[in-house]
């Protein structure tokens, strides 16, 4: 049987269409065309890859909100299904052109020779990365993934570490509420009731978060009002740093030095309420 040529080997620009059959027929979301290993890579390189992600990421963050998350990407951790889902994304094309460039640099320099006379090759080639970005969201069925998410989040699907975020704050306090609720005492009795006609609790995680804004504003005051140096101090404690790792990193001689900022800036964080 005659091997299927790749598209590397069609020896022109694939069509939309043919990519669109690629992606269809290719598990490609766990591909690497290179190593990806940023400490075995020169810095030259490193600086391509990040290029090339970032040209993704402008046209991936606008159209994920279209197509169902909720938030800015930044509030979710990178084992968020469709975190996880943009990154691969965005390794698998990075690691793709990286390879174009150096292993093709002629068929490189073919491609680029039909758009070298454009007078809006930049528009072009922004819209043009519009529509594949868009087309490859379609493809993974991205809408589809951010409405499971949506209706049945993780603990892991947030940056718990990330200040001000409302979106893992509100998980953490409608998931505990749940868990108060169900009283649930043995595996056993688990196993008794996992007969589909079990009542238990579910919070509506698609809500928006309550309070948002209003949260927003005095997260902002109490934050403006306090010192750089509480600042970080701070982010070390959300980051799940103990107060005697944080006292090592500040400089402070004793553990005492932290408890105490901390109470105090409790107390200022109250008063702006």
């Amino acid at each position: 049987m005659k091997k299927k040529k790749t598209l590397l080997e069609l020896g022109r620009v694939p069509t939309l269409e043919e990519l669109r059959a690629f992606f269809c027929e290719n598990d490609f979301s766990a591909a690497a065309y290179m190593d990806m290993d940023y400490d075995k890579l020169d810095a030259g390189t490193v600086e391509t890859l990040e290029h090339i992600k970032g040209l993704m990421d402008e046209q991936w963050e606008p159209l994920s909100r279209q197509m169902g998350l909720k938030a800015d990407s930044t509030n979710y951790g990178k084992d968020n299904p469709l975190i996880a889902m943009r990154d691969s994304m965005a390794n698998l094309v990075a690691g793709g052109v990286l390879k174009l460039l150096t292993e093709h640099p002629e068929r490189a320099a073919d491609i680029l020779v039909h758009f070298a006379d454009d007078p809006n090759i930049e528009q072009n080639a922004d819209s043009f990365l519009h529509n594949a970005v868009e087309m490859t969201m379609q493809t993974m069925s991205y809408a589809e993934t951010a409405e499971i998410v949506r209706e049945l989040p993780a603990y892991e699907d947030f940056d718990h570490s990330r200040f001000q975020n409302y979106r893992g704050m509100d998980f953490d306090r409608k998931w505990n509420h749940s868990r108060a609720k169900a009283k649930i005492e043995s595996l056993n009795a688990l196993q008794e009731r996992d007969d589909g006609e079990g009542d238990y609790p579910v919070p509506d995680f698609s809500a928006d978060v309550e309070g948002e804004a209003l949260a927003g504003i005095l997260a902002k005051d109490f934050w403006d009002s306090i010192t750089e140096e509480d600042r970080t101090l701070l982010r070390l404690k959300m980051a799940g740093k103990t107060q005697q790792e944080i006292a090592d990193i500040l400089g402070y001689q004793t553990q005492g030095a932290v408890s105490k900022r901390l109470a105090r800036m409790k107390d200022l964080f109250e008063k702006c309420g």
